[in-house]
């Protein structure tokens, strides 16, 4: 009877380890498909690195968009010195970036994401072009920067014009010389008394 039980325990046991076998042969094809199939994706996709000053928000896996359509993603970032290392794949079939193409990065969507966007050259570029033209980021306070710089120069010339207006006190002018002269003679005075007064 103890034979026969150490018989079975030992058939059992043997049937657990093909089990657990085959198991972790099955996982580990899985895995070796995914590995494989990656690797040939990868051999098939367009692959770019880049440096950049200013990233402005864009981390690992950020979408990279070219003529508003998402062609890749980023896939790694590291800062080297006082740049930043960009690595992104293009993993739409049958999209090549043109040369002399610009990349910048862009507000995308209402969540406030970040995208790499490629913009298309308007004229045809040399061969000896450089695939890509890094353009450096817009910034919202540099933009609040400038706006601020347009009106403060819009006010300087409003207040030289209010200035120059308020200056010319049209009482100097003899206004019945006006009427007695002709028009030309009224307008040469005029002239006069204006050059008199941008003169001091």
């Amino acid at each position: 009877m103890q034979i026969h039980q150490t018989k079975t325990e030992f058939y059992k046991n043997v049937a657990r380890f093909i089990e657990l076998s085959v198991w972790i042969l099955f996982i580990l094809l899985i895995v070796l498909g995914i590995v494989l199939y990656n690797s040939y994706c990868h051999k098939n996709f367009g692959r770019y690195q880049i440096f950049m000053q200013d990233i402005d928000g864009i981390i690992v896996g950020s979408p990279v968009r070219m003529l508003g359509i998402n062609v890749g993603y980023v896939k790694h970032i590291k800062p080297v010195n006082d740049m930043v290392y960009i690595d992104f794949v293009i993993n739409k079939k049958g999209i090549e970036i043109p040369k002399g193409s610009k990349i910048t990065v862009e507000f995308n969507g209402l969540g406030g994401s970040k995208s790499l966007e490629i913009y298309t050259p308007e004229e045809k570029y040399d061969s000896n072009m450089p695939s890509l033209t890094i353009q450096q980021p817009r910034r919202l306070g540099a933009s609040a920067k400038l706006l601020y710089q347009m009106f403060k120069k819009i006010g300087d010339i409003i207040y030289r014009c209010t200035y120059f207006s308020q200056s010319l006190d049209l009482k100097k002018i003899e206004t019945q010389k006006a009427i007695e002269n002709t028009d030309k003679e009224f307008l040469k005075d005029a002239e006069k008394w204006i050059d008199k007064q941008l003169e001091r």
